[in-house]
């Protein structure tokens, strides 16, 4: 599995526990374009993990005025599965045709909460869930869970009675 973990801050810093200890993982942390463009040339294999802070228009890279995953590079994913753990992954998927798991909007800090109506929670909360949802899908490629069921799965056990986290898995995808 090729990783592409943008690491920006601390609840990015975290998402490094959905591959911890997994097997034949090859990481580009906190890479270029263009190292992202030649490790996807050079490299066939064909499931990929993208993972930070995003817009619908790919993945942020470390300095958030440019993308290290954006339209330019689809053909180079379109073959492959792709993990895509970023706000708003799913309508990038969407809009061009890519398959396998993506999130929405997903409420990973304090800042974030209280942009989008949900200020009665606390950022060890929130950083608490992430680690809870990166430990899961860590556990589901361990244990080599098929990608359709990680939705229906993380929705049925995500803790509801939380507001953000409830938002955070309705907006979840698979797309085949």
């Amino acid at each position: 599995m090729i990783v592409i973990h943008v690491d920006t801050m601390e609840d990015t810093a975290r998402l490094k526990k959905t591959y911890e200890g997994l097997e034949n993982v090859t990481l580009l942390y906190n890479p270029t374009k263009e190292e992202v463009v030649a490790q996807l040339k050079r490299d066939d294999d064909p499931l990929v993990m993208c993972l930070g802070h995003g817009t619908t228009s790919g993945l942020f890279g470390t300095s958030w005025l440019n993308y290290v995953v954006d339209r330019s590079i689809v053909d180079l994913l379109k073959d492959r599965k792709v993990i895509g753990i970023w706000c708003f992954a799913s309508s990038f998927a969407e809009r061009y045709g890519l398959q396998g798991y993506f999130t929405s909007m997903f409420v990973s800090n304090i800042n974030e909460a209280e942009g989008f109506g949900f200020p009665d929670n606390t950022n060890e909360d929130i950083l608490n869930e992430v680690n809870l949802f990166c430990e899961t899908i860590n556990a589901y490629l361990k244990g080599g869970l098929p990608m359709d069921e990680w939705v229906p799965r993380l929705q049925a056990g995500c803790h509801k009675e939380k507001d953000f986290v409830k938002y955070n898995y309705e907006g979840m995808r698979y797309f085949e």
